[in-house]
Order: C-alpha cells, then structure tokens, then sequence
C-alpha cells in the first residue's frame, strides 16, 4: 500500500510539474551612449497560412511606468498580406467568442511594419482570455489573413502579460 500511495503521489507531481508553462522572457538594458532603457520581447508570435507563403509576427513591446514595467504597444510585421500598410486592423477572437479589433496608428509605408496600441480593456482580455483566432487585415489593399490557434498557442499572451521574467542584457552590441 506504501508503494502505492508514494507511486500515486510522485505521479501527480510530476504531473503538475511537467504542466508548469515557462516564464516570457522580456529582455532589459539600458544604453550607455544615450541612457535610453530598452525592454525587448524575446519571442513572437507568428501566424501563416498553411502554405507558409503568408504570415505575420506580432511582437509586445513594453515600458517603464514610474519603476515598473508595462504594456507598451504590438508591432506586427506582415509577409505576403499586402505590398504596402495603412489603417490595418488586427481581430482577436477569443474562446468565448468575445473578440477586440484594433486599429494601427502609424502611416502608410511599404516595409510591411503596423504600430497598435491597446486600451486597459483590451489588454485586460488578452492578460485573462485563451485566443482562438487571430486576423489581420491590410488596410490599404484589403487582404487578410485568419490564423487559428494551435491548442499550445492559445495562451501565448495570457503568459506575456501575465507570467514574465526581466533578464539583464548588454545594449552594446
């Protein structure tokens, strides 16, 4: 009976310690020449289509608020989804079927590059709620492209905002 209750017992701990998600790793430095500080994102999130001829990658993007860190901005950088960027919408569509759609506010350019910033509302869905959907649409040629989520995906942002760790690197390079 020893035997196994301590089976059953180191099981579920393994169990639980194998389910344990990685922390989002935000890099942090800060440049000698300028004194600017910098908090850089040290992962993506990317989405294609199944041929893997069109895509994006968004990036979070953070700064320092009065010592702490906060949400900055998403920049998102399209493949394929256009030859030229304005006024590009990014929808989140969540597992409830709730959804956020937000606006970019840079100007046009041809580099493929759209600026979005988040209200407290939005970044509080995207800091709580599993994504099944992501669609980009460009706004100055209208193409799009849904991407759904793959199940380990779902929660990527939920662990950006939310479950994170500052490591120190050198801006010098």
């Amino acid at each position: 009976m020893k035997k196994t209750i301590l089976s059953v017992t180191a099981l579920l701990t393994f169990s639980a310690y194998s389910q344990t998600i990685k922390p989002f790793v935000i890099e942090h430095c800060v440049d000698k020449m300028t004194d600017k500080e910098y908090y850089l994102a040290s992962k993506n999130f990317v989405g294609t289509n199944i041929q893997n001829t069109q895509g994006f990658s968004i990036t979070p993007h953070f700064k320092n608020v009065d010592g702490k860190i906060a949400q900055n901005n998403l920049i998102l950088k399209n493949i394929g989804i256009g030859n030229c960027d304005e006024n590009d919408t990014l929808i989140f569509l969540f597992e409830d079927d709730t959804k956020i759609t937000i606006t970019s506010w840079n100007k046009f350019n041809c580099e493929g590059k759209a600026y979005f910033d988040l209200t407290e509302d939005d970044l509080e869905m995207l800091k709580t709620k599993r994504i099944s959907a992501i669609r980009f649409n460009n706004g100055y040629s209208y193409e799009s492209l849904t991407y759904n989520l793959k199940k380990e995906e779902k929660g990527f942002f939920i662990n950006v905002f939310t479950n994170y760790i500052i490591k120190e690197i050198s801006c010098d390079n």
